[in-house]
């Protein structure tokens, strides 16, 4: 679960990325109100609230909360004690929610898939993945330990896309044993210069976590170029693919 890590990473890096913006010490009023609701919408999104699927009522009480800790009211004496009971209560309010996402997600998959096996153009390998080879590509063969070149784009099954190397304007490099299971495998279907697509289950994805554009529970698609395959360095420093990095 993202929440208890963002809490605290989540909201720093939202505040970085809001001072950096507000800089330029921009004086009309309409820009700076983007600045801080850009700012409001960072911290939303990855501090895991929405995980907590807060009512109305609950989120004024959240906000209530924030506003005393702003007024320089001080901590509670019995914070710790609190505090223990409130992580786990949150944890058990968000790992239900997600769960509960997530089958929705899974159910609403199952025709999906079952067009998938009745496709004879995709091959499915006994861990769910299912694949398309475009173009088979020539040795080397990627290894769960090489360290890839492609250009990818990554989509939920509504077309929806969520990823893509073209955002950086450039191919993106990474080791294959820092990705989710199944883009590991798939991409060791084909040499360098191969072309696939790949049908990424849940449970070799993201399971019941919920990333940025990625609900619970979500199928994955992904359309790969491999453009290059290299040993993996003792010490590898390539970049990793945010969309595909494992936790």
């Amino acid at each position: 679960m993202k929440l208890n890590k963002y809490l605290a990473a989540g909201c720093l890096a939202a505040s970085a990325i809001f001072v950096s913006a507000a800089s330029s010490f921009a004086q009309d009023k309409a820009e700076v109100d983007n600045y801080i609701k850009t700012f409001g919408f960072l911290v939303g999104e990855r501090s895991g609230l929405s995980e907590l699927q807060f009512t109305d009522a609950e989120f004024a009480v959240f906000v209530e909360g924030m506003k005393t800790a702003l007024s320089g009211a001080k901590a509670p004496a019995d914070m710790q004690a609190v505090g223990e009971k409130m992580s786990a209560y949150l944890r058990e309010r968000a790992d239900k929610n997600l769960a509960e996402i997530a089958k929705k997600n899974e159910e609403k998959s199952a025709s999906f898939w079952k067009d998938l096996d009745n496709n004879k153009k995709i091959v499915k390998t006994p861990s769910g993945l299912a694949y398309e080879i475009k173009e088979q590509g020539k040795a080397p063969m990627p290894t769960d330990k090489s360290v890839v070149t492609i250009n990818y784009t990554g989509k939920l099954i509504n077309g929806e896309v969520f990823d893509s190397s073209a955002n950086a304007g450039q191919p993106a490099v990474f080791p294959l044993d820092k990705v989710i299971a199944g883009f590991r495998e798939g991409l060791q279907k084909i040499g360098k210069g191969g072309k696939i697509t790949l049908y990424i289950p849940a449970k070799l994805g993201y399971g019941n976590q919920a990333l940025p554009g990625i609900p619970a529970g979500s199928t994955l698609i992904f359309d790969v170029d491999l453009l290059d395959v290299a040993d993996a360095p003792a010490q590898p420093e390539a970049p990793v693919v945010p969309q595909i990095q494992q936790n």
